[in-house]
């Protein structure tokens, strides 16, 4: 198939409409189609536009963004789970911004639900040729939703919660780096193949950055709460890595490229850290309060920040700012400042 110049593939708005109920179809699950009164294309016509026009916008990497709206916009026309996540970014995106549309927010619900149920199974075969560009592409976006959820609250939060589920949009962040190694083999011939030795190129300059031992550059008070001396390395201690990442992000220029490094954070924390975590450990929730802080700062860049990240960090304020410890408290006061929580107890220290 000819690579396409432009997101039209030169079709009308009309015969763009078709082909995608068309690939629609394939999904046997489900006959429906989701159409608003008075509107001259169906939802997913919509849902489809919103994404190419809006909701890629944010994407700060240009190769990255380029092939969002290209390539994988024709591998989309071959796989209805990759469809359908596209459809729901592109919904997602509206209803965040344009809130109170019933049908948009039934529409949302629903390509979700089928994005996820299709790219499940198809995750029950193996990855191959033909299908690693869909399984990658809906990979990149299956996230989101947990990230920009509607109407969340603090205490929805897995630090001031006992749902199980709570810490789970944390967790389905390293979902990626799980299919990029099972599909290791087949990446040169992949459409996201030269993105991706691109990014790793640059993640490999960056890392040059992040000191491999001990506590130099570290903030002292919260080395010393995670146990770090001079000697520590991430092999010896959980909470190193994401530390001295943490510390190297904030130390980067704030502009848009580099708010989608820091952004990368949370796809890269360990099974160990993200244990310590759910247990509520207090010097792992400082590192992620920090963190999530500087988010705050970039949400500029990143507008999915206030879906969900604010919120988050807001409860661990909440959860820690009690805590007797003075240099806890000192080191919410960033956090805090950040996402706009107000607290006698955080900032009795200044």
């Amino acid at each position: 198939m000819q690579k396409p110049d432009s997101i039209s593939f030169s079709f009308s708005l009309d015969d763009l409409a078709t082909r995608i109920e068309e690939i629609l179809k394939l999904d046997t699950g489900t006959n429906v189609s989701l159409v608003e009164r008075n509107a001259s294309h169906p939802v997913s016509m919509i849902a489809f536009q919103q994404f190419l026009t809006g909701a890629t916008d944010t994407v700060a990497n240009p190769s990255l963004r380029a092939v969002m709206r290209s390539d994988m916009i024709r591998v989309s026309f071959t796989s209805p789970y990759l469809m359908y996540t596209i459809l729901a970014v592109g919904i997602l995106h509206l209803n965040r911004i344009s809130p109170g549309n019933k049908t948009w927010q039934l529409a949302e619900t629903f390509f979700w639900q089928r994005a996820i149920k299709l790219y499940q199974a198809a995750l029950t075969s193996n990855v191959t040729p033909q299908n690693v560009d869909s399984l990658l592409s809906t990979c990149m976006f299956m996230g989101l939703t947990a990230l920009c959820p509607e109407n969340i609250k603090p205490t929805d939060s897995w630090v001031l919660s006992d749902k199980p589920d709570a810490m789970n949009w944390l967790c389905l962040q390293s979902g990626l780096r799980c299919i990029i190694t099972l599909a290791q083999s087949y990446l040169d011939s992949s459409i996201w193949g030269s993105t991706f030795q691109q990014a790793h190129k640059d993640e490999q300059q960056f890392l040059k950055r992040v000191v491999p031992e001990g506590r130099d550059g570290l903030d002292p008070d919260l080395a010393d709460l995670c146990g770090i001396d001079d000697s520590t390395t991430a092999e010896t201690n959980p909470y190193y890595e994401p530390l001295r990442l943490y510390t190297a992000l904030s130390e980067l220029e704030r502009n848009w490229k580099n708010s989608a490094k820091c952004a990368e954070f949370m796809g890269k924390l360990t099974n160990e850290f993200l244990a310590l975590l759910r247990r509520r450990d207090p010097p792992g929730l400082l590192i992620m309060a920090q963190w999530m802080g500087l988010m705050c700062t970039l949400s500029h860049w990143q507008p999915w920040v206030f879906g969900r990240l604010v919120t988050e960090c807001t409860a661990i304020c909440m959860y820690l700012e009690n805590d007797p410890d003075p240099r806890i408290s000192r080191l919410l006061e960033f956090p805090a400042s950040a996402c706009g929580y107000s607290s006698r107890n955080v900032f009795q220290s200044t």
